[in-house]
């Protein structure tokens, strides 16, 4: 009777040790993040799951857990601050190569064009770049494809996703291959990331097609038990006015979201009030996934009978990983350009070099990315048994040669012009790109012109000749964008100026310029607010020559109105020129005087943001410049020739004498209020403080030597929204020292300067 009943038992435990159990994860965006906490549920209760299947975010974690990773290292990454990266496309800090940084402009939209199209503009094809997920994939997944040679049947646990071929009108399901490529491609929603081809397949987001795939599980798989998580629904019936479930609607196909009552159960997390984008919430994510499977896990455990202990996994995990293979590459094979091109790229990697770690990898990854004659470069790794080290494969797409932008700035005050800009690229050994624009309006109007060619053997330089064209009208100008404004004018700057530079990167985020620039300055002015349409003005001219060094750094994330990142730049100049000053009709002179004037000048620049807490944080802002430089002809004219503080939109649009000097120190500090990622509030307080200051006094000009003057101080205020078209922005300027004192103003666009010798 015992060996009867042990022979049963025996059956009985044969039987259950057999059975298997198969996870289902749909896709959601960030809900997805839920299929965290439900797996390490199931784990901590002993509930096996033997066969994974997912798709988009469900693939993301579905892989993760299959590539070997434990709930709490999974939780670990999707709490990270890389992991926001990764999701909003933002370079780290410390990877943002500002020596290949494209030169501002008033660009709201770029047009690219082919050689052999008349008309190829590229539209953006995403919104998030794709560059640090694209790195991350490699980085995570890449160990885990080697150690089980390319197959998901013998990753940690078997494991397939799937994604779309919108061509062939198919879902693609992946069983094999590079584990990170399948992944990224079962996430690719469209708009939101850049797809990508794998196999002459341009493939999309798997929940086009299939976002629960149940129907995967069952045929590749046949499991005894399925466990779905699932934290999508199908599309709801469109409106007429919204426009993004239209879209989804012709988009998106309805899947099924139920799984069998006989052997399966569903895990539906509450996260209805969740956002596509809500990776922010992660911590919460994780936490109502875990509750939701706690709160069936009685039901799983009747459902299914067998048992894994925690300890058995994590053996089994470790065994597993103990297995990978270090990251480190030997050869590297580049794909989507000439033979002479692609010695451009490799330069960065293997130059004196005959491996490369992955950090090293990573930090040439991001310089490329930063170069603007690569649009992107998609990276898969595959391990040669032979070698010893894995082989890079690195997908690259050209931006293309001609590139057309179109921008400018609208505002509520003088400030309305237009801008145009034109650039050409060409890349052999070494990158070559000649750009021009123009900007035009009452305020503000320019030209200008430069070529760049940069190297990279043996290291890394630009070396850029420019023609520059400026000029500013401080006083004509109206709101009225078609308005002849008549009257005479007050303060007209101009500026002719040809330059070279010959710059080198110092690390990432820095770079080191040499350069030597010919000017001649222009400034038509009145000394005095009294004159007529028939008075003439008196006119300065300073014409001469100027080397300078320059060192700057910078990582701020907007160019008129950062909210993040920091700003370090020094520049030392020699001046060497001479005043030629011509008298108008209210001047106290009567002929034409010359002056001969050298001096030196260093400015100082710092723009740094520190995050206090997700929605607030602090900025603070100096800037430092000491000249030798003594006086021009006239009170006017000094004030003109010397350097300003001008920390917002609105200062710089504005001429005042009590924010120009020779020598000063200034700074400010603010508070940003930050309501979402794009719109912000900034409240600042300025200081401003001369020394040897110049001062008019009975009109004579005067400067107290060895002393500072008085301090002046005024404040902005704004409300303003980035985006990646153009910002937006409405500010409140108060200068006590001015008649009006309160200066409000509207803007759509950005305020950008062309390249300028002016001190």
């Amino acid at each position: 009777m015992r060996y009867s009943l042990s022979i049963i038992i025996g059956f009985f435990a044969l039987a259950c040790y057999s059975q298997k159990v198969g996870l289902v994860l749909s896709g959601g965006g960030a809900k997805g993040l839920a299929h965290i906490g439900v797996i390490k549920a199931l784990e901590e209760n002993g509930i096996p799951i033997d066969y994974i299947t997912g798709t988009s975010m469900g693939a993301i974690i579905g892989s993760l857990y299959a590539a070997g990773y434990s709930p709490a290292e999974m939780e670990a990454i999707a709490t990270s601050a890389e992991f926001q990266n990764w999701a909003f496309g933002k370079i780290p800090d410390e990877h943002i190569y500002y020596f290949k940084k494209k030169e501002a402009d008033a660009s709201w939209i770029d047009l690219k064009f082919n050689l052999d199209t008349t008309f190829s503009a590229a539209l953006p094809t995403n919104i998030i770049p794709p560059h640090p997920m694209d790195l991350a994939f490699l980085q995570l997944l890449a160990q885990a494809s080697a150690r089980a040679n390319y197959n998901f049947d013998s990753l940690f646990v078997p494991f397939r996703c799937v994604a779309s071929d919108v061509y062939a009108n198919e879902p693609v399901i992946f069983s094999e291959g590079d584990l990170g490529s399948s992944v990224r491609a079962s996430m690719t929603f469209p708009f939101y990331f850049k797809p990508i081809t794998i196999k002459g397949r341009l493939l999309f987001d798997g929940g086009i097609y299939n976002n629960f795939p149940i129907d995967v599980m069952i045929q590749q798989f046949k499991p005894d038990y399925i466990i779905g998580s699932a934290v999508s629904s199908n599309a709801l019936p469109p409106s007429e006015d919204n426009l993004l479930l239209q879209l989804e609607n012709m988009i998106v196909s309805n899947s099924n979201y139920e799984v069998p009552d006989s052997n399966g159960i569903l895990i539906k997390p509450d996260v209805r009030l969740v956002k596509l984008m809500d990776f922010h919430m992660a911590r919460e994510l994780i936490q109502i996934g875990y509750g939701a499977a706690i709160a069936q896990i009685n039901h799983i455990k009747r459902l299914i009978p067998i048992r894994q202990d925690t300890a058995e996994i994590n053996l089994k995990r470790k065994w597993f990983r103990n297995s990978f293979k270090p990251l480190y590459f030997k050869n590297i094979y580049v794909s989507g350009l000439t033979y002479k091109q692609s010695l451009y790229l490799l330069k960065n990697f293997m130059y004196k070099k005959d491996t490369i770690t992955f950090e090293s990898f990573k930090k040439e990854y991001y310089k490329l990315i930063a170069d603007d004659h690569i649009e992107s470069i998609f990276p898969r790794a595959k391990y040669n048994e032979y070698t010893g080290y894995y082989n890079l494969f690195l997908n690259v797409k050209r931006e293309k040669p001609f590139k057309a932008r179109i921008g400018g700035i609208v505002s509520s005050d003088n400030l309305n012009g237009g801008f145009l800009g034109a650039e050409y690229k060409y890349l052999r050994k070494s990158a070559y790109s000649v750009y021009s624009n123009i900007y035009f309006g009452k305020f503000y109007s320019s030209l200008y012109s430069r070529i760049r060619i940069d190297n990279n053997i043996p290291f890394s330089y630009y070396w850029a000749a420019y023609l520059s064209l400026n000029r500013f009208d401080y006083y004509r100008g109206s709101s009225f964008i078609f308005y002849e404004d008549n009257r005479p004018l007050y303060i007209l700057q101009s500026e002719r100026m040809t330059g070279s530079d010959l710059g080198f990167p110092i690390k990432n985020q820095a770079k080191f310029v040499f350069g030597f620039q010919i000017f001649d300055f222009n400034y038509s002015y009145y000394q005095t607010i009294h004159f007529s349409a028939k008075d003439t003005a008196d006119i300065t001219n300073f014409y001469g020559y100027s080397p300078f060094i320059c060192y700057e750094r910078n990582s701020l994330n907007n160019i008129n109105l950062p909210t993040k990142g920091h700003q370090l730049k020094i520049i030392v100049r020699y001046y060497d020129g001479q005043e030629n000053y011509k008298p108008g009709s209210t001047s106290w002179a009567s002929t034409l005087q010359k002056h001969l004037h050298s001096w030196y000048n260093i400015q100082i620049e710092t723009n740094d943001f520190w995050q206090l807490t997700r929605k607030q944080s602090l900025n603070i802002q100096t800037h430092f410049v000491y000249s030798t430089f003594y006086q021009f002809n006239n009170y006017m004219a000094t004030k003109l020739i010397s350097p300003s503080f001008t920390p917002s939109i609105h200062s710089q649009s504005i001429y005042t004498d009590h924010l120009r000097n020779p020598s000063f120190i200034a700074g400010g500090v603010a508070w940003l209020f930050h309501f979402t990622n794009n719109i912000h509030l900034k409240l600042a307080n300025y200081q401003f403080l001369p020394y040897e200051p110049i001062e008019l006094n009975d009109n004579q000009l005067v400067i107290k030597n060895k002393e500072f003057g008085l301090p002046q101080t005024f404040f902005s205020g704004s409300l303003f929204f980035t985006n990646p078209v153009a910002n937006i922005s409405l500010s409140l300027n108060y200068y006590p020292w001015n008649p009006n004192k309160l200066f409000g103003q509207f803007n759509i666009g950005y305020l950008i300067f062309n390249r300028s010798a002016h001190p």
